[in-house]
């Protein structure tokens, strides 16, 4: 059954004051609330989640656990976690917007009976403390001002020995061979993230992060998926066009300018010969002591 919940009384305040604090969400992980952004979000599961779900069975994922699924967004992960657990296991997906939260009441579908979700700020979840086997989280970390805080509650809500499972992207790598237009993706979410005080490209520390944050032995893999057919191709395009009214409020491109950038990526997009470089993913796994 999967079901909807926000956090209990007396949580309201706070979340909001941390979501305000910590939680700005950016464009290219914007809620879910268009068709367009929705086959954006999907985009970027189908080029991410092989990689992702390899990592966590690696990790020791396994049938029977309980796991929670920190900024959970559309549920496209949450849903591979209730497969890989199973029947016997349970996960929670935790997200501050409630818009996603229906998607992904949608996307993990009726089939489903170990999945609920709590609507809540990824820094202040109000779930039980030392109740999880396993936590998560991808694209959230470099989406925080605070992200320490975001670790702690993690480490806070796992049992002793539970395993951690964080991914986040490095904008600034994404390109495209031969060079092109595609690029500017990587220069004007760089800026972005400078002017609302992110770092997108935080994935660069996140092992160091994650061993501050008190977990051991860390591993880490790093991966940047080569997009070369399917819609996958389209992620850079989309991502710059819904950020489109974000970038223009920052001053960091006009209206115009930002109509031509999207037709010349436009083009490139559909150029065969343009090989495009996805932003490269941190993939870390660790333990709680």
């Amino acid at each position: 059954m999967i079901t909807q919940v926000k956090a209990g009384p007396g949580q309201t305040t706070a979340m909001a004051t941390a979501l305000n604090r910590n939680q700005a969400v950016p464009d290219e992980c914007s809620p879910a609330t268009t068709s367009a952004a929705l086959r954006r979000l999907l985009a970027v599961h189908d080029i991410y989640g092989p990689a992702g779900k390899r990592i966590l069975l690696r990790a020791g994922l396994q049938p029977g656990m309980r796991v929670a699924d920190f900024g959970c967004g559309i549920g496209t992960v949450t849903r591979t976690l209730a497969e890989i657990v199973g029947p016997t296991g349970s996960v929670i997906g935790v997200d501050a917007d409630a818009s996603q939260l229906v998607q992904a009441g949608d996307i993990c579908g009726p089939g489903l009976t170990n999945i609920s979700f709590v609507e809540a700020d990824a820094c202040a979840t109000g779930l039980p403390r030392r109740s999880f086997d396993l936590v998560y989280c991808r694209f959230l970390l470099s989406h925080l001002a605070d992200r320490s805080a975001c670790l702690r509650e993690m480490y806070e809500v796992l049992k002793p020995g539970g395993l951690i499972v964080v991914e986040d992207g490095d904008v600034a790598s994404a390109t495209s061979v031969p060079p092109s237009v595609l690029d500017a993706f990587a220069l004007l979410f760089t800026l972005l993230g400078r002017k609302r005080g992110l770092d997108y490209s935080a994935a660069n520390n996140l092992c160091q992060m994650v061993r501050a944050a008190g977990f051991f032995k860390a591993q880490i893999e790093m991966h940047q998926p080569a997009v070369s057919s399917g819609e996958g191709r389209f992620l850079l395009k989309w991502s710059v066009e819904d950020a489109g009214p974000a970038l223009i409020s920052a001053g960091l491109i006009t209206p115009d300018q930002l109509e031509s950038i999207l037709a010349k990526m436009q083009a490139a997009t559909e150029d065969p010969s343009v090989l495009i470089l996805a932003p490269r993913m941190s993939i870390v796994w660790a333990r709680k002591s």
